[in-house]
């Protein structure tokens, strides 16, 4: 059996299994909570799909900052997207109210956009977001943000 490896480079730390990983790793990958907001339907399949390529089975999609609110306290992810630009215009104070709401439990919040110039760059900072991907996201740049090893092919 293959053991389970436990990503310290980050604060929050999350486990992850390979290609060949066994059903207790798989269990470990379950614990790590995804949550992705984004208005975009494609983002929230593709960086989902990202995901549980990797392992992790329990990630949830939402489009709007209403719906990210009703369920992020019941559902409690480690680790949230949210695009800067959602169209109700929710996301920076969403972020800031998230933060507010689970000043006990540490998630990493991580900014999705299509401006790796964004205007708010500094708000979304302030707000609590930790990094920003510029979409469309690649698998390697998405596994550079979780401190995933790359896999050998």
């Amino acid at each position: 059996m293959l053991p389970v490896k436990t990503l310290s480079q980050t604060p929050y730390p999350m486990t992850y299994r390979n290609q060949r990983g066994s059903r207790h790793e798989k269990q470990a990958a379950t614990d790590t909570r995804f949550l992705i907001i984004d208005g975009d339907r494609q983002v929230g399949r593709a960086l989902s799909f990202m995901l549980e390529a990797r392992g992790y089975d329990d990630v949830r999609a939402v489009r709007s900052a209403a719906r990210a609110e009703a369920i992020f306290g019941a559902f409690q992810p480690a680790v949230v997207f949210m695009e800067l630009e959602l169209p109700d215009n929710g996301n920076l104070r969403l972020a800031a109210q998230l933060r507010r709401n689970a000043p006990l439990r540490k998630f990493r919040l991580i900014a999705l956009t299509r401006d790796p110039e964004h205007a708010a760059r500094e708000e979304a900072r302030a707000a609590g977001f930790e990094r920003y991907l510029v979409k469309p996201v690649s698998q390697d740049e998405l596994d550079k943000v979780l401190c995933i090893p790359a896999v050998a092919s």
